[in-house]
């Protein structure tokens, strides 16, 4: 076999802290060793042996899934991709992989990262011959391999492979920040991380694999001892003082392996490197920790991957359901998705990112002057509005000039809204207040040119504030125009999903579509008891000068809180599905099918749904959420004699059910719906209600944005629920109310319904 070894260590300075690392932890009164001193060339020998234990489930367990998977997920890897494995080890799971690429007939660089020479060369040299895998060894610590991998050129697509669930060896916020040090260092938007992380087991199970009864674990770890005296060219440690002791410690979900001191000892550490003597006293029974070994619940899984800005691509578990890979991807743009995210005054780096999503979209557009959907201006006016609103709330509260060209407040400020029914842009019955319509858009580079001086003039006022201290009346303008933003990058989006000319999303994973052979099993009906609920929140724009920063913001129709009582009604326990709207026009006269489905042969209801990614087959969307009108969604009701839920209905289920195990998929989790869960808050597509939005008791119209809610008192548009894929986490707060015309087919939207009583 064919490969090359590459030295990147950094020795004498990695030698020097390790010595230093040893000493310290065992000065400490709660006594540790490094990790690390286990896997020098027999501890790496010990190790596996360790794997091909039947009490060690990990290594059998990743073994099943990439047997049944490694297609999957080299499915994923692009040709001309470099393969970088953190922890290479005997390279007997990661050959599955290669295999894979090599009869997918890829040209891929594969990087084996590992600490010993020699193991690596044993681990390379029996691989067998490979025509599109090139192999190469680096030689050294993960910190080097990550300083290798920083150097690759910022175009080359890389997958990191990080395997054996060696997560589990670090501290959970250890493990986080690795974690984000991976994906800020190395990784490009478009890369590739996949995680293997052993599960919460039954304890149990966890202790014997970890304490076998033939030994070998307790040999590997009692072999560090001997490593230690290497390091120090010194014999300071006798083994005979010491024992292996291991527990599992079920609140932290942690295995813990020591030494055990048998009996009183001392350890003394000759002069090195200008150390003076050191001696260190160690008491019988004292216990020194040595290695960690987290699992990890879905809750701490996800917690790790949004801290380290990391978007699912999939997961797979073994055939026991004990261990999973999870692949992941570095996206264009990511949105915080918790409890900060609520926050209402956004920093500047939050800014940051939805400017990147916004930038993101833009680049998805091939002709600005589309206008894919008729009730709405073309492209053009869109990528100008953002700036624009921002803009125009920047200088009237600083009491300043807009950005130049000036004329653009003029052109961008306010966009269409006709009613769909009778458009007509010059009546103003059926149409909302707009801006002047030009008979030319300005060109595109001026428009852009214009939206970074915008966005200098916002980062100029974070940089002239304190965000602790800004005035609340301040506050409340970064918060609505970031809030318009985030709005406008979903209404964005309806229009790419139905304009044939667009682009996928740059950066981001394209999935491996694939039917959906499982049945979702019918919906159940979740009986609710009668209760007053409390809806909208008490934020009183007028009393800005008063009132704390920390309050939270919201729009007009959000306030003032209000008592509603509702009355015991049984509602769908998850959303409607493409496959039960497809079976209603199947079964019925109403041929209407959603504006979210791609007619292919009408007459044998053949349809695809529309994504970002272009059009996918029913067989794969079958169990998506059907985003559909009101209109479409009553006459389905109707249909299946049931009927919408109120507001308050659909409020109260939503506070009564919610569910920890279940991440709802909003905020770009993914880039599409996905399958829908038998009990589903909610998630893929905001929910229509048969509440009209309308003025109630309380209400006054805002004074920053008069015409947000009331210019859509008409009796025709419908109040919608919780989010989409496509919401901003922040928009996904308890008050927050949408609304659409009851006949708009465009707005990722679904449904769930209720008995009628």
């Amino acid at each position: 076999m064919t490969y090359s070894i590459v030295d990147i260590r950094k020795t004498e300075i990695s030698k020097i802290a390790l010595k230093n690392s040893i000493i310290n932890g065992l000065s400490q009164s709660t006594k540790s060793i490094p990790t690390i001193v286990l896997y020098d060339d027999l501890g790496l020998q010990h190790f596996e042996k360790i794997t091909y234990l039947k009490e060690y489930y990990l290594t059998e367990a990743e073994i099943d899934i990439l047997k049944n998977k490694a297609d999957h997920i080299c499915d994923y890897i692009p040709d001309g991709s470099s393969i970088i494995e953190l922890g290479s080890g005997a390279l007997r799971k990661t050959l599955l992989l290669l295999n894979s690429i090599e009869k997918q007939k890829k040209n891929v660089t594969y990087y084996a990262l590992d600490l010993m020479e020699d193991e690596l060369r044993k681990s390379l040299s029996p691989l067998g011959e490979f025509e599109y895998v090139k192999l190469v060894g680096l030689w050294g610590t993960y910190e080097d391999g990550i300083d290798f991998a920083a150097n690759f050129p910022r175009d080359a697509h890389k997958t990191i492979l990080w395997m054996g669930s060696s997560v589990g060896n670090l501290m959970r916020d250890e493990a986080k920040n690795f974690v984000k040090t991976i994906q800020d260092k190395i990784m490009n938007p478009g890369d590739l991380f996949l995680i293997g992380i052993d599960r919460r087991n039954d304890p149990d199970k966890i202790t014997i694999a970890y304490n076998d009864p033939n030994r070998v674990t307790a040999e590997f770890i009692m072999n560090g001892l001997n490593h230690i005296n290497a390091i120090f060219d010194q014999p300071i440690i006798d083994r005979k003082d010491f024992e292996y002791f291991a527990k599992y410690n079920i609140d932290i979900g942690r295995h813990e392996a020591y030494y055990k001191v048998k009996n009183d000892v001392t350890l003394e550490f000759k002069a090195f490197n200008d150390k003076p003597k050191v001696e260190i006293k160690l008491k019988k029974d004292e216990l020194i920790n040595v290695e960690y070994s987290y699992k990890y619940s879905k809750t701490e899984v996800d917690a790790l991957l949004e801290f380290g800005s990391l978007s699912y691509v999939e997961s797979w578990s073994d055939s026991q359901s004990l261990y999973d890979l999870h692949l992941t991807h570095k996206p264009p743009f990511y949105f915080t998705r918790g409890p900060e995210s609520h926050k209402s005054v956004p920093t500047i780096e939050e800014w940051k990112e939805l400017w990147k999503s916004t930038d993101t979209l833009t680049n998805m557009v091939n002709s600005i002057y589309d206008k894919p959907i008729e009730y709405r201006h073309p492209f053009i006016f869109y990528i100008g509005h953002i700036p624009a609103f921002l803009d125009i709330n920047l200088a009237r509260y600083f009491k300043q000039d807009f950005t130049e060209p000036q004329y653009y407040a003029t052109i961008f400020e306010r966009g269409i809204d006709p009613d769909i029914n009778d458009p007509d842009l010059n009546d103003p019955r059926k149409c909302n207040p707009h801006s002047i319509i030009p008979d030319n858009w300005p060109d595109l580079n001026s428009i852009l040119s214009y939206r970074d001086r915008v966005r200098q003039r916002l980062i100029a006022v974070y940089d002239d504030h304190d965000q602790k201290t800004l005035p609340r009346s301040l506050g409340r303008i970064l918060w609505m125009t970031f809030e318009h933003e985030a709005m406008h990058v979903e209404t964005f989006l309806y229009m790419l999903v139905q304009n044939k000319n667009a682009s996928p999303p740059k950066g981001v994973v394209i999935p491996r579509w694939r039917p959906s052979y499982d049945s979702v099993p019918k919906a159940n009906l979740i009986p609710v008891s009668a209760q007053t609920i409390t809806l909208g929140h008490d934020d009183d724009e007028s009393a800005d000068d008063t009132d704390p920063l920390s309050l939270p913001f919201g729009w007009d129709n959000e306030r003032p809180s209000r008592k509603v009582t509702v009355q015991p009604f049984e509602i769908q326990s998850r959303p409607v599905t493409n496959g039960e709207y497809l079976y209603f026009m199947k079964t019925t006269i109403n041929k209407e099918y959603p504006s979210s489905w791609i007619p292919v042969d009408p007459s044998l209801f053949h349809y695809k749904v529309r994504t970002v990614f272009g059009p996918v087959d029913m067989s794969v969307a079958v169990n998506w959420p059907v985003m559909l009108s009101q209109e479409q969604a009553c006459r389905y009701a109707e249909w299946a004699k049931m009927r919408l839920p109120t507001e308050e209905e659909l409020r109260c289920f939503y506070d009564l059910h919610k569910r920890s195990d279940f991440e709802p998929n909003i905020g770009f989790s993914y880039w599409h719906p996905t399958d829908v869960k038998n009990v589903q808050t909610f998630g893929s597509g905001w929910e229509w209600t048969s509440t009209e939005l309308n003025t109630y008791p309380g209400f006054k119209k805002s004074e920053l944005y008069p015409g947000y809610s009331a210019d859509f008192f008409d009796g025709k548009h419908a109040v919608i629920l919780g989010g989409s894929w496509a919401t901003h986490p922040k928009i996904i707060r308890r008050s927050f109310r949408n609304w659409y015309q009851r006949g708009y087919p465009y707005v990722f939207c679904s449904v769930r319904l209720c008995l009628i009583n």
